[in-house]
């Protein structure tokens, strides 16, 4: 193995110097950034070692929304924040702006030429065919599915509560939420329930149990310096990594998508035949096995990219969405007064469902509860489990900006050179945390932001897909499930928050943002084991009056806040 890393570590440093040598074109030399930490790994060490989001924000408040940072061989990379940067990055030459070979490469190896793959003609083709099926009406029609699980799990929570013998039990709520989340994204989208909130041995469940964790978590120099040789290796080389590679933490994930194809390829056998019979419907399993049996090569997918599909939305519909609502909970056991105030609309919406002679929450009344909203969207805006999106300029190019920069050099300039092949780390932690976007305050988490018209959603640079926020991306490449994510976010903390109250525990203050591609909580010290957030149940009506509602006051670095473990109680 060192073998490997030494001949792709010599292939990746003739590659680069070759480039540059051959192409003295526009620089970055004059941009700010932090010094070089060591000329084989730049300011890697730094940007992967830190909690998510750590560094950027760090480094915005040294040099501003553009950074340059050194990658290997002192290879220059950016990290950008800027709004009108990234709407040019993600939106309007999103064409120029291409994934990474190594990001492409890892999604190949995690689900396929599938969307997280494809690009060009092959990533327009394919977006075209799933988005009929994630549509808004299409995502509303979903909610009771949400709505399911999410009762499914919250049920299963007060049984547990209910026979423990001082009525308090601790659990691990990461776990709960991931299989339900699991659950949710198979009913919604191949209308199937897996039943993993019942069965915890469920074959998907142990394949994705702490996946990002065991491929991503706590990267050693070692890794951190093959993850970006990558980068810069022959895409024939990167094919082969994908398909024979023996690096443990590739047969990780490698065993993971042979779990996924099997579950998928035995979806589309039992399933194909009756939704094909169903004339008119669009539900995303029937619109992929449709598409895979068409005959214009425009909207048709191969064998190949139907279970890749497949496989994206069973991984990414279920993690990002688990992660979300877990920080969620996190926030809302840190803030009582923020978790009393959307209780009480969640209450007062049941009154109001009640009168009318219903039962359940509809999406009109969702829209008519404007701090539950409000509260969402901040935990979206402070916690994007996807930090960070990694870009390539295709050609050399000028980066608008919304706000002028000073040089080295002391220049100012609303412009910044952008060389060919530069890569590009787009911030979304930087940018939801921009205080030009989100107010002074912006590294505070305050869902009155939402209400008092702090937050300009309509602003002249637009550049997410959902209240002007990056956490569903931009342009081309954004999640196209955001709706159902909305919608499944908003069911699940209406039905936690109406049945439990969450409260810190004295291990809070022990949790971080853990970097592993997606961010993760984390206990401090115990880096080894699978990602918990244990959380503490106990019966409303054994605490009485002596509910303690204790609040984190700690200011270290406000940009990035400790994260709790909250305790929950039931509610009646």
């Amino acid at each position: 193995m060192n073998h490997l890393f030494a001949a792709a570590g010599l292939i990746a440093f003739g590659l680069i110097y070759f480039f540059r040598k051959r192409h003295p074109r526009i620089s970055l030399s004059n941009i700010r950034g932090p010094k070089s930490s060591s000329f084989l790994l730049g300011n890697l060490l730094e940007l992967h070692h830190g909690q998510a989001g750590e560094v950027d924000f760090k480094w915005n408040s040294c040099y501003g929304d553009i950074v340059r940072f050194k990658g290997i061989f002192g290879e220059n990379h950016l990290l950008v924040s800027d709004p009108k940067a990234l709407q040019w990055i993600l939106g309007t030459s999103a064409q120029w702006y291409e994934k990474q070979r190594d990001r492409r490469y890892m999604s190949r190896l995690a689900s396929g030429k599938g969307l997280g793959w494809a690009q060009g003609e092959d990533h327009k083709r394919q977006k075209r065919i799933l988005l009929p099926g994630l549509g808004g009406p299409e995502a509303e029609a979903s909610l009771p599915v949400f709505r399911g699980c999410a009762e499914s799990m919250t049920a299963r929570w007060a049984e547990i509560v209910a026979s423990s013998s001082d009525k308090k039990v601790d659990l691990n709520v990461l776990a709960w939420l991931s299989r339900s989340t699991l659950d949710a994204i198979g009913e919604a989208a191949f209308d199937i329930r897996f039943n993993a909130i019942e069965d915890d041995s469920h074959i998907l469940v142990r394949s994705y149990s702490n996946l990002v964790k065991d491929m991503f978590g706590h990267p050693s120099p070692g890794q951190i310096f093959f993850q970006a040789v990558t980068a810069h290796l022959p895409i024939k080389v990167l094919e082969w990594l994908c398909e024979y590679g023996s690096i443990p933490k590739i047969q990780r994930i490698r065993h993971m998508t042979k779990v996924a194809t099997e579950v998928a390829e035995a979806l589309v056998k039992e399933k194909a035949a009756t939704l094909l019979q169903e004339k008119g419907k669009r539900d995303i399993l029937s619109l992929l096995v449709q598409a895979n049996m068409a005959a214009d090569a425009k909207n048709k997918l191969s064998n190949e990219e139907l279970l890749a599909q497949m496989r994206t939305i069973l991984f990414a519909g279920h993690e990002t969405t688990s992660n979300t609502l877990c920080w969620a909970l996190l926030e809302l056991a840190r803030h009582p007064n923020v978790q009393s105030r959307l209780r009480a609309e969640i209450t007062e919406t049941q009154t109001k469902i009640h009168a009318r002679g219903g039962s359940e929450f509809t999406i009109a009344d969702f829209d008519a509860m404007p701090y539950t909203t409000a509260v969402m969207k901040e935990v979206l805006r402070y916690h994007p489990v996807i930090y960070h999106s990694h870009r390539i300029a295709g050609r050399d190019d000028m980066l608008p900006l919304s706000q002028p920069i000073t040089t080295e050099s002391g220049e100012v300039i609303n412009k910044v050179p952008v060389p060919e092949g530069t890569p590009i780390v787009a911030s979304i932690a930087a940018y939801n945390r921009n205080t030009e976007v989100w107010g002074e305050d912006a590294h505070e988490f305050n869902p009155d932001r939402w209400l008092e018209g702090v937050v300009n959603e309509k602003r002249a640079v637009s550049i997410g897909v959902y209240a002007n926020l990056l956490t569903f991306l931009s342009g081309p490449r954004a999640c196209i499930g955001w709706r159902f994510a909305v919608i499944e976010i908003q069911a699940f903390l209406v039905e936690m928050v109406g049945k439990f109250e969450f409260e810190m525990t004295d291990k809070a203050k022990r949790i971080l943002r853990e970097a592993c591609v997606l961010m993760v909580p984390a206990v401090e010290g115990e880096g080894e084991g699978p990602y918990p957030l244990p959380t503490r149940m106990t019966a409303i009506d054994k605490l009485g009056d002596g509910l303690r509602r204790t609040r984190n006051d700690d200011t270290f670095l406000k940009s990035i806040p400790p994260c709790t473990i909250p305790r929950a109680v039931v509610s009646r």
